[in-house]
C-alpha cells in the first residue's frame, strides 16, 4: 500500500512538471503514450483530457465503467497536487452536450444522434433502476457497438459515477412495452429525474 502511494505522488510529479506540455492544444501522440503508460502503471483505468469546469483544463482518471476500481480513482484524485490551470476527476462526469456524438464501428466512424432516444426507469427496493430504451439509431449497429454507444450517452448525461452505482439493467427494444407506454421520457431528461429522484442538488 505504501509503495503504491509513493507512485502515486511519483505520477503526480511528473504530471506537475509536464503539465504545460499535457494541455490539450499542446500534447503530442508521444506524450499521450507517455501519459497512458503511466496512468495503467497505477491500475486497469481509463483516463481522458478536456476542457475543465472550472479551469482550464480536467485530467479524468477513471474505473473504465468497472464500479470495483471507483474506490482506487478516486483516492489517486485525492492525492493530485493543486494546480492552477488543471482539476481532476475520478469518474466522467456529466456534460451540457447536445446528443451528438461519435462512436467508430469498424473502420468507419459514425455519427450517432441521440436525441430522440426514448427510456422508462424502473426503480427497485436496493435503491437501483433498470432502463428500458427505445433508440432506433442504434438499430443498425452490432449489438457490442449499441452497448457502447449506450455507455457514451448514460456517462454523457448522468457522470460515470451514477452510472456505475444505479444503473443495473438497460434493454433496448424497439418500442416501449404498452404497460410503460405513459412512463416514456425523452432521454434529455434522464438527468433531471436522476437528480429528483436521488434528491441531487
Amino acid at each position: 500500500m505504501e509503495n503504491h502511494i509513493k507512485e502515486i505522488h511519483r505520477f503526480w510529479s511528473w504530471f506537475a512538471k509536464n503539465e504545460k506540455l499535457l494541455a490539450p492544444k499542446l500534447i503530442t501522440d508521444n506524450l499521450i503514450d507517455v501519459l497512458d503508460k503511466k496512468i495503467l502503471s497505477l491500475g486497469d483505468f481509463s483516463w481522458e483530457i478536456r476542457r475543465g469546469e472550472e479551469k482550464e483544463n480536467m485530467l479524468i482518471i477513471s474505473p473504465g465503467r468497472n464500479l470495483a476500481l471507483l474506490a482506487a480513482t478516486k483516492n489517486i484524485i485525492e492525492l493530485a497536487p493543486d494546480m492552477t490551470f488543471w482539476e481532476f476527476q475520478y469518474f466522467k462526469p456529466a456534460k451540457d452536450w447536445k446528443f451528438r456524438f461519435s462512436i467508430d464501428n469498424g473502420d468507419v466512424k459514425r455519427m450517432l444522434d441521440a436525441s430522440d432516444w426514448e427510456y422508462v426507469l424502473l426503480k427497485f427496493p436496493d435503491g437501483t433502476y433498470d432502463i428500458i430504451l427505445k433508440a432506433e439509431s442504434l438499430n443498425p449497429l452490432p449489438k457490442d457497438y449499441q452497448e457502447d454507444a449506450v455507455e457514451i450517452v448514460l456517462e454523457s448525461s448522468i457522470g460515470e459515477k451514477l452510472r456505475l452505482e444505479l444503473i443495473k439493467d438497460i434493454e433496448i427494444v424497439n418500442e416501449i412495452p404498452n404497460e410503460y407506454g405513459g412512463k416514456k421520457t425523452s432521454i434529455k431528461f434522464l438527468k433531471d429525474q436522476i437528480y429528483e429522484l436521488e434528491r441531487i442538488n
